[in-house]
């Protein structure tokens, strides 16, 4: 690449808000994202190209551990299943994975102006974070935010990709509605969080994004000296929502200080230390994700398309 320069916030939002289709509506036909002037309808081609899957890691409330998880899937997609893996971090108002994935600095951008992505652990990662200072608040209203997560999808030089993993924003709203091709749902055991991932699970259910299962994080507590579990938020919430809403139910992850450890050093646990338990967990997960990746690629195979 000859030509290279420093992407930068305010080229962002330019370019972002100046692009005639930055703000238009995309309309989804069973998951996978058209433009509006598509002519067939149910087209298989994804919405970001050279990437063959794309999958939402959401939750219904913050503070579940759902970045972490986003990570450690990622990782775990890349070196235990050995595919080519993105991680894109769409949390504009708190991005965390420059620090969970020690990755820093400005993007370089490409001839044809689009952001090359920063690889750490096997994994092209994307944030925000990349673009503006560590402390520096992000106060946008939703169209700014639709706009800069256009230009981080889109205007990413991704490659190929078997899958991203998009790291986002807690709630349910815009960004979760227009970047899903499918979702996995983190939630911790107790019910105040099972509330909001069950608020998260109907949205996507609402617009046609398939679930790919629900993730129970932080669901035992075990002590570093002498082992032993202590259900702190309950136990098997995650598990009895997943059964209730015909859910798979991927896992559990326990809540350990080597997780938080390693996250914040931006070496994930599944890469640091690939032969623990919580390593086996979080890779258990991923196989889960893949298996049920190739069910919902047979059931769209086998759906007609309409020419129109």
């Amino acid at each position: 690449m000859g030509f290279m320069r420093s992407f930068h916030i305010e080229q962002l939002l330019k370019s972002s808000f100046s692009h005639p289709n930055a703000v238009t509506r995309v309309g989804f036909v069973r998951g996978y994202a058209v433009a509006s002037n598509e002519k067939r309808v149910g087209a298989k081609r994804p919405w970001i190209e050279g990437v063959k899957d794309i999958i939402a890691v959401a939750s219904g409330k913050g503070g579940v551990g759902k970045s972490t998880t986003a990570v450690n899937l990622a990782v775990a997609l890349a070196k235990t299943c050995q595919l080519e893996v993105g991680l894109l971090d769409a949390d504009v108002y708190g991005p965390s994975i420059p620090t969970m994935m020690k990755l820093h600095g400005k993007p370089e951008v490409s001839e044809d102006l689009k952001m090359i992505p920063f690889e750490n652990h096997g994994v092209r990662c994307m944030s925000i974070g990349f673009l503006v200072d560590n402390d520096a608040p992000i106060v946008w209203r939703g169209p700014m935010v639709m706009s800069a997560l256009e230009k981080l999808t889109r205007g990413v030089a991704w490659g190929k990709l078997d899958i991203l993993v998009v790291d986002m924003p807690p709630g349910t709203g815009d960004a979760q509605l227009s970047i899903s091709q499918g979702a996995l749902i983190v939630s911790t055991p107790q019910d105040v969080a099972l509330i909001d991932a069950r608020r998260g699970a109907n949205m996507f259910r609402k617009v046609e994004v398939p679930i790919l299962g629900l993730v129970e994080n932080m669901s035992c507590f075990r002590c570093p000296h002498c082992g032993e579990e202590s259900y702190i938020f309950g136990r098997g919430g995650a598990r009895r929502t997943a059964d209730e809403m015909d859910m798979d139910f991927l896992g559990e992850i326990p809540l350990e200080v080597d997780i938080r450890r390693t996250s914040d050093e931006g070496n994930p646990i599944v890469a640091s230390a690939p032969e623990c338990e919580i390593s086996k967990a979080y890779n258990d997960v991923a196989c889960k994700v893949v298996h049920r990746l190739g069910e919902l690629a047979k059931e769209r195979e086998n759906r007609p398309q309409i020419l129109l």
